[in-house]
This record gives C-alpha cells, sequence and structure tokens, in this order.
C-alpha cells in the first residue's frame, strides 16, 4: 500500500511563500520531497537485511567556487585513459560537478569511448552541470550479473545537474522554481560503436 501527504515545511524570507513537504510511503521506501526546488530531502529504503536508512547524501562544506580546469587533473576536455590518468595525477577517483558551458538548450556535455569493445557513449543535456563520478568506493564485494565482481573505479556515472550549491551563489545558474514555473530539463545518451 502507499500513501503520500503533504504538510507545511517552511515559509521562504521576504514573504516568498510556503515551502511544501510530501511524503510517499510505500513498504519499500520512504521518499520526503519539499517543493522548494523539488528537492529530496530524505530517501530510505532497505538493504538487504530489510532495515531501512536514509541513503540521500549531503555536502559537509560548500564553497561556490568555479575554478578553471586547464592544466589541472580535472581538465578531460580532450580524450585521457582515465585509469592512466587517476595514476599519474595520483587521484582517489572523481566525484566533481563539472561546470558546463551551455544554455538551456540541448548542449553536448560528455563523451566516453571503450577502447577494448569500440563502444561509444555521447551525454547531452540542458542542464549547466554534470557529476561524474568513477566508483570510488567500490571494493570488489559488490557482485554483478553471471558473478562479474566490481572492483574501485570499474564503474562511472555522469549525472547532469544543476551546480551545487548554487540556491547560495548568485553568480552560479538560476536554480529555484517558482511557483507557477514548470521544471524541465532533459538529458540524452546516444549510444554507437566506433
Amino acid at each position: 500500500m502507499a500513501s503520500v501527504t503533504r504538510a507545511a515545511f517552511g515559509e521562504l524570507p521576504s514573504g516568498g511563500g510556503t515551502v511544501e513537504k510530501f511524503q510517499l510511503q510505500s513498504d519499500l521506501l520512504r521518499v520526503d520531497i519539499i517543493s522548494w526546488g523539488c528537492t529530496i530531502t530524505a530517501l530510505e529504503v532497505k538493504d538487504r537485511q530489510g532495515r531501512a536508512s536514509d541513503v540521500v547524501l549531503g555536502f559537509a562544506e560548500l564553497e561556490g567556487e568555479v575554478a578553471p580546469v586547464q592544466g589541472t587533473a580535472f581538465d578531460l576536455r580532450k580524450p585521457v585513459e582515465l585509469g592512466k590518468h587517476l595514476q599519474d595525477f595520483h587521484l582517489n577517483g572523481f566525484d566533481h560537478n563539472f561546470c558546463l558551458k551551455g544554455s538551456k538548450e540541448k548542449h553536448f556535455c560528455a563523451r566516453v569511448h571503450h577502447a577494448a569493445s569500440g563502444r561509444v557513449l555521447e551525454v547531452y543535456t540542458t542542464q549547466p552541470g554534470v557529476q561524474f563520478y568513477t566508483g570510488n568506493f567500490l571494493d570488489g564485494t559488490l557482485k554483478g550479473k553471471n558473478g562479474a565482481v566490481y572492483p574501485k573505479h570499474s564503474g562511472f556515472c555522469l549525472e547532469t545537474q544543476n551546480w551545487p550549491d548554487a540556491v547560495n551563489q548568485p553568480h552560479f545558474p538560476p536554480v529555484l522554481l517558482r511557483p507557477g514555473e514548470e521544471y524541465d530539463h532533459t538529458t540524452w545518451f546516444k549510444f554507437s560503436a566506433a
């Protein structure tokens, strides 16, 4: 059985309106979403033992800095062999937002090529950023299909998004969703073989 509840969460400053909290609950999960930016504030899901815990990640510190990547380990504008790149720069992996040049129109985000198979993934988005994560906490204990083992850095994520802490940084792309506005972003994944 699923249920949805709605309650006041708080008031925006300067008479900006009421922020509401919606809670969706079922036997499998519970999610809390506030109407301010359609933000998930809690997501409880059950583990293998049936224990529910909150899996929403947050930030310990938010600095609001947009730094150039040229000449740094974060310069991925040209193709690199990722494993070698991490070793060359003595990195434990990536879990960073990359700021994209673009608009609210569809624009190029990233291209990944797997040399052994020839597979290519291209990502396009209407979002101004992409979080790049390289499986830094995979340790070989997670087993996949047909017994596949996933060691550190054996996978990656490209998660299109607005810039972290954009709500508190006036020089970042706007992130607030005002009453009557529609949240409308799209991400395209294009797969091919080269």
